[in-house]
């Protein structure tokens, strides 16, 4: 089955995990976040998600 070239795999992250990957503290990524330094998508309920593929690229940048 072949997707559609418009969608994409993204993988999202809650903050632990992403603190995880980025191997510092929630708060210092919250941090961040209020600083603009790191894109998040809020769902509803008002929790941050990011995407992988985003955290990555600051990762290795």
């Amino acid at each position: 089955m072949k997707k559609n070239s418009e969608q994409r795999d993204e993988i999202f992250l809650t903050s632990t995990q992403a603190s995880q990957l980025l191997n510092i503290s929630v708060s210092t990524l919250k941090k961040y976040i209020r600083q603009g330094k790191i894109k998040t998508l809020k769902t509803p309920g008002g929790h941050h998600r990011f995407l992988k593929n985003d955290l990555l690229k600051k990762l290795y940048a």
